[in-house]
């Protein structure tokens, strides 16, 4: 045997150690300069400015110069933390998130419903087809959610949008009601594997993705916008359809979880929506399916959540209660903000659950920089970008409806599917 093997392998192991301890050294680094960010921002608030960083309000697409004030009003002296953009010109919109983030102690995060791609809500793009359109494809399916994932990543990225309120993740019982565009498939494990690729697309360019609307509202034919819909299956049939896309973004690391407004008794015998169920929040979905990560309202406005005569401030502490990290487009959101801070002044509810909450906030803002001394929300090049952007999508989208054009694959039965099934696949979606 050579002698100088066994000093050589010491040589080599000594080194690779070397490495993996610097390389692992380096990620600390990185995280641990976030949370000191994190800290330092918190740090500075006061109470009312860390409910605010919880809320998420709907910008008007041409304020009026009343709603401009408020506005200003809501960033400047509440600290509002979050807007979400709905339908207009990008460019209008940027204009006036420029003016509102000069007035923020924290830059502002954007969200947008960018299903389809940011032609969802602004005209400057073009539009992908429907997610039941697309779940035609034959050939490629994962591959080309991916690849769309990726451009409306970029194209969402290129304007400072930093949160996509998407995939929806439902598995679709009835394709007659409202919105089944929207859904995939009413099969499990096409929606688990087509969602999870989309996802992939969104956040590996940056975007954080958020399935919905948990625990699945695929099996009812009413529209929580108007009423409460109730989901009468049993929870063996949920784990092995309606929950089990959504396992399958939670175990690749999707970063937000939106809660629908529905009742599902066998969930919760109580019959109350599932947005403010804490068996539903903590036992199923941080308990049983292991999430970690930003569990957010579906539009508190809506009459699934306040239809049982919840004024705008009951239901804004409910779902604050239930277990709500984010809370989407209140009505009345000073009036909600400061029954907050009342709450949390008061002993109420704890200091220690709002900072927790607030630091999830933060840590999306320091991972994507917003927390650097040198970040600077202002769009530059918006045209260059959004001539990028028509061009990527538009050579994708020619390809996805050429290869919907020769499907030979049948729209989904249009028939409700009910009753318990057996286990499809497992909850990783394999």
């Amino acid at each position: 045997m050579n002698r100088k093997l066994p000093y050589l392998l010491s040589a080599i192991a000594a080194v690779l150690l070397f490495l993996s301890s610097n390389a692992g050294y380096s990620q600390d680094k990185d995280s641990v300069r976030h949370k000191a960010q994190v800290e330092e921002a918190l740090s500075k608030m006061s109470v009312r400015q860390k409910v605010a960083q919880l809320f998420i309000v709907e910008l008007s697409r041409d304020p009026s110069p009343a709603t401009r004030a408020f506005q200003d009003s809501l960033v400047g002296y509440y600290g509002l933390g979050n807007v979400i953009l709905m339908e207009g010109s990008i460019k209008h919109f940027l204009a006036r998130l420029d003016e509102l983030n000069s007035l923020a102690q924290v830059p502002i995060m954007v969200a947008v419903d960018g299903e389809w791609g940011a032609a969802m809500r602004f005209p400057e793009y073009l539009p992908y087809p429907r997610q039941a359109q697309l779940s035609r494809i034959e050939k490629d399916g994962e591959k080309l959610m991916y690849k769309m994932g990726r451009n409306v990543g970029r194209e969402l990225k290129d304007v400072n949008v930093l949160v996509n309120y998407a995939p929806v993740a439902d598995v679709s019982k009835y394709y007659t009601r409202s919105g089944a565009l929207r859904t995939l498939s009413d099969d499990p494990r096409q929606v688990s594997e087509w969602t999870t690729a989309y996802m992939k697309g969104m956040q590996d360019e940056g975007i954080y993705a958020c399935g919905k609307h948990y625990p699945g509202h695929g099996g009812t034919t009413a529209d929580s916008h108007f009423e409460l819909p109730v989901i009468l299956n049993s929870k063996a049939y949920m784990d092995t359809v309606d929950l089990c896309p959504f396992q399958n973004l939670i175990d690749n690391g999707v970063e937000m979880i939106m809660l629908a407004h529905i009742s599902v008794p066998e969930i919760d015998p109580s019959g109350i929506p599932m947005s403010i169920s804490p068996i539903l929040i903590n036992d199923v979905l941080k308990g049983e399916q292991g999430f970690k990560g930003v569990v957010i309202t579906d539009a508190i406005v809506m009459a699934g959540l306040t239809n049982e005569n919840r004024t705008p401030v009951e239901a804004a502490l409910a779902v604050y209660k239930a277990g709500s990290d984010m809370l989407l487009m209140p009505d009345e959101p000073v009036k909600c903000i400061e029954a907050l801070t009342r709450a949390v002044e008061s002993g109420e509810l704890p200091m220690e659950e709002l900072d927790n909450k607030v630091r999830k906030v933060l840590m999306l803002k320091a991972r994507a920089g917003y927390l650097e001394k040198d970040f600077s929300p202002h769009v530059k090049n918006l045209d260059h970008k959004i001539a990028a952007a028509r061009r990527r999508d538009f050579r994708l989208i020619k390809k996805m409806r050429r290869l919907m054009k020769k499907s030979t694959k049948p729209y989904p039965d249009l028939k409700p599917r009910g009753g318990d099934v057996t286990l499809i696949f497992d909850k990783a979606g394999k």
